[in-house]
């Protein structure tokens, strides 16, 4: 794993573009108007010299719509451009952070913003039928759609078909399905760990589908404090020290780190997961953490380090635990 330059240890970079700078410089030019380098950023994962690089063109479109869901410059580029498919893409991320921010909110208002988004996300397909991110949005879409409810399984499922037919290990559409099965949006617990365990065995060596278990851990501790007074929350040490949390760990260390893989655009984001895994677990001082952090650098994720206390602080206590200091009292 190659280590990246190791930052100042008193921050950390929490930007959710993970250190893509022509996606950095990107968003802030269309937050100001400007979509010209928006366009160069999507048009370039169309036409890379491997092929179409669905992994960072899915974490390209979110981050730039994430920035300006409450303007309308992407309206106007899309007027502007009808018939260029990133425009078409970016218009329908746009409009689903909107209608999944409403959702979060409350109310009802919100099933209208995601007709509309889903006709946005059908004429992005259709703009681009070989591009698997359309139908990556639309299962976030489905997300606050479907919230509560079991009665928008089968279309789910149908449109998560539509994206591996066109991507079968994309990393982002895999996530948002195992998010769809969360307690919290329309699935279970079981249906969240059957799903995410079948895809990490079935995924070939060096694929991020193998952090999948580890997603699904985080999300059910994050659940078991819910309503629970601070001082009577449950130990995260004892959470992740389990046997079947330390298996899954060995197990991405193995399929998924140990593989000679070109990282993928979110590579950093599953980092965290299992750097948090481990450090919880007892794991801090060893080797492969110690990469762990360098390969991250500065980024630390708010989730999943948020769920067992200041995103920020955490990290950098566990990095200072895992390169200077002795065990912490538990």
């Amino acid at each position: 794993m190659a280590a990246k330059t190791r930052n100042d240890v008193l921050r950390v970079n929490m930007d959710p573009a993970l250190g893509d700078v022509a996606l950095a410089e990107a968003r802030d030019a269309l937050a100001s108007g400007d979509w010209g380098p928006a366009r160069e950023v999507l048009a370039e994962t169309r036409k890379t010299v491997d092929g179409p690089g669905w992994d960072r063109r899915s974490h390209r479109v979110r981050v730039l719509a994430e920035a300006v869901a409450n303007s309308s410059w992407v309206e106007r580029w899309q007027v502007l451009e009808p018939v260029n498919p990133d425009a078409a893409l970016l218009r329908a991320q746009v409009e689903t952070v909107r209608t999944l921010r409403a959702s979060l909110a409350g109310g009802s208002g919100y099933r209208e913003t995601a007709a509309e988004a889903l006709d946005l996300c059908t004429h992005a397909a259709e703009m681009a039928p070989a591009d698997p991110t359309p139908w990556v949005v639309m299962l976030t879409l489905a997300r606050a759609a479907d919230r509560g409810s079991k009665r928008g399984h089968e279309t789910f499922w149908s449109r998560w078909q539509e994206m591996r037919t066109r991507d079968a290990l994309n990393r982002d559409g895999h996530h948002e399905a195992l998010m769809y099965l969360f307690a919290a949006w329309c699935g279970s617990h079981q249906e969240m760990y059957d799903f995410a365990y079948w895809l990490a065995g079935e995924a070939p060596p060096g694929s991020p589908l193998a952090v999948l278990p580890l997603v699904a851990h985080a999300e059910v501790f994050r659940t078991s404090l819910l309503g629970i007074p601070k001082q009577r929350e449950p130990s995260p040490y004892a959470h992740w020290s389990r046997d079947l949390v330390s298996a899954d760990v060995d197990r991405v260390l193995h399929s998924w780190l140990g593989s000679a893989i070109v990282p993928h655009a979110q590579a950093d984001l599953d980092r965290n997961y299992l750097l948090h895994a481990m450090v919880y677990s007892g794991r801090f001082d060893t080797d492969e953490t110690r990469a762990l952090f360098d390969a991250i650098g500065s980024h630390a994720m708010r989730v999943p380090w948020s769920y067992t206390g200041d995103p920020g602080s955490s990290f950098l206590y566990w990095r200072d635990q895992a390169f200077h200091a002795t065990a912490p009292r538990r």
